[in-house]
């Protein structure tokens, strides 16, 4: 229940009845600069490609019959430590990575603190303060995540990379289409570079809304979408309809689909009703 013990005499009383709330805004330069930065590792494996594994594609081949099978397995160890040294040259720094992330979990948390403070000073006309203990450790969780997913980036692709490698010199492909059949997947790791840092920032912008709503009382939201052409049809159609925060959607809260943009306006309560201080 809300309490007045820091609200001074004389100043403005919070409305009982909120006003609707306003549009949670998306944290969106948070996430461009985050994916920003994924994509600086991702170019860094591509390049590293470039680099250690093209130059090694040419002992694949025998001589100068360039649609000959290998007669020996020796291209195989030629191959597989180019890989290596591709994979060595594109790893990431731990604590380089442990402090993006980190960088990246306080902006987007602070970005959203603002959100919802800005929400309950429009709906009640006060700010409110409620201590949030569990913040810490969501910031942890999703740190840790982050930083497996990020490490998987150069790791996941050269695997694959090596597989199709592999497979198209034993079919005795030419080196010609060798080297364009590598510098094709060079989108690869870029793609999941972004799709790391869209996907995970709105999973975090989603996880806080939904901790701050409880946090403070709130059992009820809205669902609410960007409503594009990029928006799920099933998304769409979940317009303004409410939903629970202990009973979620088949696929979850908004923002944890992946790339989900969606947010949750919250259903508030009587200010009476809510579990909060007053501050002026």
């Amino acid at each position: 229940m809300a309490s007045n013990l820091m609200n001074p005499a004389g100043a403005p009383r919070p409305r009982s009845t909120p006003r609707r709330p306003r549009k949670w805004r998306y944290p969106a330069g948070q996430e461009a600069d985050y994916a920003a930065a994924l994509d600086q590792i991702a170019r860094r494996t591509t390049e590293a490609v470039t680099a250690h594994v093209l130059p090694a594609l040419g002992a694949a081949q025998r001589g100068d019959d360039l649609n000959s099978i290998p007669e020996t397995e020796g291209w195989y160890e030629t191959l597989r430590q180019a890989f290596l040294a591709a994979l060595s040259a594109a790893s990431v720094d731990d604590e380089a990575v442990g402090s993006l992330v980190a960088l990246v979990a306080r902006r987007v948390e602070r970005f959203n603190a603002e959100q919802f403070h800005r929400t309950i000073r429009q709906a009640y006309g006060v700010d409110i303060f409620k201590a949030e203990p569990r913040l810490g450790q969501l910031a942890t969780i999703w740190e840790a995540e982050n930083i497996k997913l990020i490490k998987s980036i150069p790791a996941q692709y050269l695997e694959g990379l090596h597989g199709k490698v592999v497979a198209a010199v034993q079919k005795g492909t030419s080196l010609r289409e060798l080297t364009a059949l590598v510098r094709q997947t060079y989108k690869m790791p870029r793609n999941r570079a972004e799709l790391i840092a869209r996907d995970q920032v709105g999973k975090l912008n989603g996880q806080l809304t939904e901790y701050r709503q409880q946090n403070i009382g709130v059992e009820e939201y809205r669902w609410r979408g960007v409503l594009d052409e990029r928006e799920r049809e099933e998304h769409v159609a979940r317009e303004g309809e409410v939903f629970r925060w202990d009973k979620p959607p088949e696929d979850g809260h908004p923002g944890q689909p992946i790339r989900c943009r969606c947010w949750a306006e919250a259903v508030l309560p009587l200010f009476e009703d809510l579990d909060a201080l007053v501050v002026h």
